[in-house]
């Protein structure tokens, strides 16, 4: 057991290093006008005042809590 967990940690650690080296490596091919929307930082927000109610984040939120709630009761 001790094995497995050392082996998942040097994976683990190789795996970290080697995604920072490799970005670091590489230049930046696309330009930010292109990586908007796939980009959260580049991604312009939307302000919750102009949008319909149901397309706010909090109600979805408030939603599906509602709805894990009930489904939780209900087949406890």
């Amino acid at each position: 057991m001790a094995q497995n967990f050392w082996t998942a940690i040097f994976a683990c650690s190789t795996s970290a290093l080697v995604t920072v080296f490799l970005s670091l490596a590489t230049k930046k091919i696309k330009t930010d006008e292109e990586l908007k929307g796939l980009v959260y930082s580049l991604t312009p927000k939307l302000n919750e005042e102009k949008v319909a109610w149901y397309q706010w984040s909090s109600t979805l939120a408030v939603f599906v809590l509602a709805i894990a709630v009930v489904l939780t009761i209900m087949f406890w």
